[in-house]
């Protein structure tokens, strides 16, 4: 796999960086966009999940092709709200954090596939400081 500016976000633990707050860093670090998305006001899946789906037209639009950067919202076990960034390296990827796995990864967007339902790529709204 050729190198990608993703690489240095694999492994951080789950408990310090949601899938949020992981989307959040690496937009601002890496493609200098400043998205900010709700802060949650506990730790609790389905309280972030909760301010995803409810807030996904305050920081993003859809786009009707994924793009390398843009955001890719799931959803899991037909409830849990997880959002990730797709990432074009040799095939299709997704950065994202989850509490299951324990820490942050590239996946190869197939098996994404397999364990959650894609609803949409999307398009950061919010640019700048």
């Amino acid at each position: 796999m050729a190198a990608h500016r993703s690489a240095g976000y694999i492994g951080i633990p789950h408990a310090r960086l949601d899938c949020a707050e992981l989307v959040e860093l690496v937009l601002r670090e890496q493609l200098g966009r400043v998205v900010h998305f709700p802060r949650k006001e506990r730790l609790d899946v389905f309280h972030r999940a909760g301010l995803i789906t409810r807030h996904c037209a305050d920081f993003a639009e859809p786009v009707n092709e994924p793009y390398d950067g843009c955001g890719v919202l799931m959803f899991s076990r037909g409830r849990m709200a997880h959002m990730g960034l797709y990432c074009v390296i040799d095939q299709p990827y997704v950065l994202h954090s989850d509490s299951a796995f324990g820490e942050s990864g590239l996946f190869p967007l197939a098996r994404v596939a397999q364990a959650h339902r894609i609803q949409g790529f999307y398009a950061w709204v919010h640019w700048g400081g």
